[in-house]
């Protein structure tokens, strides 16, 4: 037990079929689980980045995982394309993306980055995040998810969230 980390990804997708884009990766990250899977609820969100976007299914899952934080960065970068993601450029639309937040209690800059530099700045990653770890500090700020959410709502206007139930309409 002591060589596992508990580890945060999200997930997002904004290219049909999104559920399914999301279904896959869920299914990648199970395979590198070592047990202890918690998952959010699936939620459509606005697009953050260039125009002409359409809108996001978003997810964070949480699981142990034994190995180290670069094993599982190109783990997670190879699993993107495996399921068809097209590079079209920073921000823009993906079949799907699977981000590494949080391993374990490291900090890390470089490659990877950890925790991921944008948490704090995204309201599509720490709501769905909340849901499942309002408690868990964040080892750069010793902010707890739930804070970092507050901060950053104190911020900027909530975003609108609708929670994706069963298969994409």
């Amino acid at each position: 037990m002591d060589s596992l980390n508990r580890v945060y990804i999200a997930l997002g997708s904004n290219l049909p079929d999104r559920s399914a884009h999301l279904k896959a990766g869920r299914d990648m990250l199970h395979r590198v689980s070592a047990g202890g899977w918690v998952e959010s609820p699936i939620y459509e969100t606005p697009p953050v980045g260039p125009e002409g976007q359409g809108p996001y299914f978003n997810q964070v899952v949480s699981f142990w995982y034994d190995g180290d934080p670069i094993k599982l960065l190109y783990y997670l970068k190879g699993s993107e394309l495996i399921l068809g993601r097209k590079d079209r450029g920073h921000w823009n639309s993906r079949e799907v993306d699977l981000d590494l937040l949080f391993f374990g209690r490291e900090v890390c800059e470089g490659r990877p980055t950890i925790p991921h530099s944008q948490i704090y700045n995204r309201q599509f990653v720490l709501v769905p995040l909340c849901d499942i770890a309002p408690d868990w500090v964040d080892p750069k700020t010793n902010k707890t998810v739930k804070d970092l959410l507050s901060d950053l709502l104190a911020k900027e206007e909530k975003i609108p969230f609708r929670v994706i139930e069963g298969e994409e309409p």
